[in-house]
């Protein structure tokens, strides 16, 4: 009988088992993690899990663990995988036990990006990736009053946000002149500043992070920024980044570059294939992507590919954050910021007060949509830019003209 092996029960490794049978696949699919819960969606780890009054992850489970049982998928938690022998095809894990497989799948993902003195981290000192590094951020936050939040990006201010609704003070840190610099517009990185602002938080553009002051006991108890100035705290996060897992996808000597090197069907070698965050697929992106929609079409490519079976149609990459009462969703990456002169930029306004959206052309051509609490701006852009539309700028800027209009007719 045919094993599969997806390492990393992640939205990409569950998408990926739920597809391979959906697909007729018939044989043993075994899906290893190393964390020691039921696999979680992790969006809401930097959002409502943190604030929330409830403990355990039961309203988080990607599956419930019936899933697992009917599909007859072989779930193998709490046990990381330390190596694998490509040519003898056995996954080797940390309890000493082996497993043999026919085609092995990485899903592993990326890692919390770390400052070099982390490896001696106080208790009061977080990042948070996973369900374990959410359940200490989360008991921290219990015996906390202020937070110094390091990372001015997606996660930085979800946490940020999670932590004002619990109570806390923050102050954030961003070496980079504005928020979210790498993922948005300036009208969006000066909304969210003036969004962070309102609720009481204190952002600090242009610092780094100089020096950690440590108390008697070795918790954090104040910062230096780069401007000299000193901020109190006893709560230190940071929120700097990931890095792709590429630790078992070198010792498999696949092509790493930024994630690991894959073709159009997440095919990285004979028999090895690599889906979401842990993937780059220069066929589809001009970069690594970290979506959850990417995690879900990856795992869907990949699993037709095994399978040969129908590909799934792609759609244009969307993200999404949560922060406060406020939603931002993305239609599409921003291009590289040395090509910003590039770009035009229209704000148009949503049917609501409190909704907008920012549109972007490069050499003219319509490239994203960031939308604040504007859904429709956010779907119709998004199908705009499928149809490789160029809708004129003026007609986006004025408001008066329904965006519904602007659509071809399938």
């Amino acid at each position: 009988m045919k094993i599969i092996a997806i390492i990393g029960a992640s939205h990409s490794g569950v998408t990926c088992a739920e597809k391979l049978r959906h697909n007729g696949f018939q044989g043993r699919i075994l899906l290893l993690d190393r964390m020691p819960t039921l696999p979680v969606q992790r969006p809401p780890l930097s959002k409502s899990f943190l604030h929330s009054k409830i403990s355990g992850f039961d309203s988080y489970l990607l599956r419930s663990a019936e899933f697992y049982e009917k599909e007859k998928i072989e779930l193998l938690i709490g046990n990381a995988v330390v190596g694998i022998d490509a040519h003898a095809k056995i996954i080797y894990l940390e309890n000493g036990s082996e497993l043999n497989y026919n085609i092995i799948i990485l899903a592993a993902g990326a890692d919390a990006k770390l400052p070099a003195y982390f490896a001696d981290k106080a208790s009061n000192m977080h990042v948070l990736r996973d369900t374990t590094d959410a359940e200490s951020l989360k008991a921290s936050m219990q015996q906390s009053q202020k937070a110094v939040i390091v990372g001015g990006g997606f996660i930085g201010l979800e946490v940020a946000s999670s932590l004002r609704i619990a109570g806390l003070s923050v102050d954030i840190i961003e070496i980079a002149p504005r928020l979210l610099a790498r993922v948005s517009t300036p009208q969006i990185s000066d909304f969210f500043k003036s969004l962070h602002e309102s609720k009481g938080v204190k952002v600090h553009l242009n610092k780094g992070l100089e020096e950690i002051i440590y108390s008697d006991s070795g918790l954090v108890k104040s910062v230096i920024l780069s401007s000299g100035q000193r901020l109190e705290c006893d709560l230190l996060i940071f929120g700097i980044g990931v890095s792709a897992n590429t630790k078992l996808a070198k010792e498999l000597g696949l092509t790493i570059s930024d994630g690991v090197l894959v073709n159009s069907n997440y095919s990285a070698a004979d028999d090895i294939y690599v889906i979401g965050d842990l993937a780059y697929c220069p066929d589809r992106a001009s970069q690594r992507i970290e979506s959850v929609y990417h995690a879900q079409l990856s795992a869907a490519v990949a699993a037709a590919s095994i399978t040969d079976s129908a590909m799934p149609k792609q759609e244009t990459f969307w993200f999404w954050s949560d922060q406060y009462e406020i939603k931002l969703q993305i239609a599409e990456l921003q291009p590289p910021l040395d090509e910003v002169a590039l770009i035009h930029t229209e704000r148009r306004q949503g049917k609501r007060q409190d909704s907008f959206s920012v549109w972007s052309w490069y050499d003219n051509k319509l490239v994203s949509v960031e939308a604040i609490n504007d859904p429709q701006a956010f779907m119709i852009g998004k199908k705009l830019i499928e149809q490789s539309a160029n809708p004129p700028h003026k007609l986006i800027a004025d408001d008066s003209i329904a965006l519904k209009q602007l659509l071809h007719s399938d």
